[in-house]
């Protein structure tokens, strides 16, 4: 019989198997240079949904991508929603609006 913490454990370590350190801070360097993040995931070999799933799992990660997401965003969308989600903005608060409409 599986446990809570054996299922929790295995996420994390599926999470950190699915997208390594090496490519979550390659990743991170990306959009620092301002590639979207569903280009900089695919350069790097990774669904962009995959990332953020493993964002979810991996809290420190998920942090420092929701900071880098906000940091890089584009000022002159309306952020918190769906049209700035439509205008490929992927920031918490765009990410959040497409969410509530779901």
């Amino acid at each position: 019989m599986s446990h809570p913490i054996d299922d929790t454990e295995q996420l994390i370590a599926n999470a950190e198997q699915e997208i390594p350190p090496s490519i979550r801070s390659r990743l991170i360097a990306k959009l620092r240079m301002g590639v979207h993040i569903d280009d900089a995931s695919r350069e790097l070999g990774v669904n962009p949904q995959r990332v953020f799933s493993a964002a979810r799992i991996l809290s420190a990660f998920g942090d420092q991508l929701d900071a880098t997401l906000t940091a890089e965003r584009d000022p002159e969308l309306p952020h918190g929603t769906v049209t700035g989600y439509n205008k490929r903005c992927r920031c918490p608060q765009c990410r959040g609006a497409v969410n509530r409409q779901l």
